[in-house]
């Protein structure tokens, strides 16, 4: 009875640990100064294709999470954005059998467009993963006018 207790306990303990370690992560990728919030990272967003997305009305945020909760029970809650002062912007890695996650970064902002850098982090370990993913990242920023433009970059 012991040893299953002691068992018991270290599973929850490193289970807690892994998701402190990943949100710990998450939050390091956002720039201190950087007008973007991670608001979601998933390997699995049910877009088959790269793509870059500006969302300002909750229609449009709607559909995206119906997407993305297509074969999800239960489903991601789709977050409270206030699109009067905020808009979402949306990076999708695209159908993928390697470990790379897409992630958007603050670069610069001119009088006309706000510069984000696209940043492809490739896994460590990349020969050993064989799963297919999609990997989705979802921002809030605030609310603007200007043009949304995205820079790639590898790394």
């Amino acid at each position: 009875m012991k040893r299953f207790l002691i068992v018991l306990l270290f599973i929850l303990t490193a289970c807690n640990s892994q998701k402190k370690a990943s949100m710990e992560n998450s939050e390091s990728q956002t720039q201190e100064n950087s007008p973007l919030t991670l608001i979601l990272q998933d390997a699995y967003s049910g877009f088959e294709n790269q793509e870059t997305m500006v969302i300002k009305n909750q229609k449009q945020l709607n559909s995206l999470y119906a997407k993305i909760n297509m074969t999800r029970k239960p489903g991601l809650p789709v977050p409270e954005i206030d699109f009067e002062k905020e808009m979402v912007v949306v990076q999708c890695g695209g159908e993928q059998n390697h470990g790379v996650m897409p992630m958007l970064s603050f670069s610069e902002e001119t009088n006309s467009e706000i510069v984000l850098k696209s940043v492809v982090q490739k896994s460590a370990d990349e020969a050993s993963i064989t799963v297919m993913t999609n990997p989705i990242c979802v921002y809030k920023m605030p609310l603007t006018d200007k043009s949304v433009v995205i820079n790639k970059e590898m790394k």
